[in-house]
């Protein structure tokens, strides 16, 4: 089922241009408690917004370089990690911790796209300026050196 509704919404995206930044909706999303996360929350910070999933082995290779970023570039810059799928959440739960992830992360039970852009490929991690724009996209793993370097 994530597959199909994965292979939907890639090809939407396909069709469907998207916005230009200033003309995009505040992104929101509830992380694994509940809890509501809007991007404007995060004014005046780097925000890094990374799509994943348990079974992507790129993403699974950068989650400690994305933790790394997370933990040493705190209050400048923000972390969210964006699930990318239905699974348990339980499993889900189990593996960030397994990882030693502590940024939040977003997305169970909801359609993770909802309000926010492309997503081609996973992961993807896409980096949001102070001001609230969309300011740069990376498709593919990164390490914590190339989100250093952009936002610099």
């Amino acid at each position: 089922m994530a597959v199909v509704k994965f292979s939907v919404a890639v090809l939407l995206l396909i069709i469907c241009p998207a916005l230009p930044a200033e003309d995009r909706p505040d992104y929101e999303l509830r992380d694994m408690d509940g809890k509501l996360h809007r991007a404007s929350d995060h004014r005046g910070q780097w925000l890094v917004i990374n799509f994943w999933a348990t079974w992507c082995a790129p993403c699974i290779a950068e989650m400690p370089e994305l933790e790394k970023f997370f933990q040493e570039n705190q209050p400048k810059a923000q972390v969210w990690g964006v699930s990318f799928e239905d699974s348990d959440k339980k499993l889900i739960l189990d593996f960030v911790e397994k990882l030693g992830v502590t940024y939040p992360i977003l997305g169970y039970g909801q359609d993770p796209l909802t309000g926010f852009g492309e997503v081609r490929v996973l992961p993807t991690t896409f980096i949001v300026d102070p001001e609230g724009l969309f300011f740069r996209r990376f498709e593919g793993p990164i390490n914590a050196r190339d989100i250093v370097e952009a936002i610099e």
